[in-house]
């Protein structure tokens, strides 16, 4: 896993092979929001078994989606 360096950060955390992975960072919010719609707005279910998590350097988790 790649060290976050920017204040937001999007992490998929494949559950099947257990490990996480830093699919984008930003400084900006709004930016990595785009980032994530992008990629798996279309793929977030209740019933899905991966994880993407934004975090906040620093605060944590500030969003977390189950991902099919």
């Amino acid at each position: 896993m790649t060290k976050q360096t920017k204040k937001y950060a999007i992490f998929h955390w494949d559950t099947f092979d257990n490990i996480t992975i830093l699919i984008s960072q930003s400084d900006s919010r709004a930016k990595i929001d785009k980032v994530f719609d992008k990629k798996y707005k279309d793929r977030v279910s209740s019933q899905g078994a991966d994880r993407v998590d934004i975090v906040q350097k620093g605060k944590g988790i500030v969003a977390s989606y189950a991902i099919k």
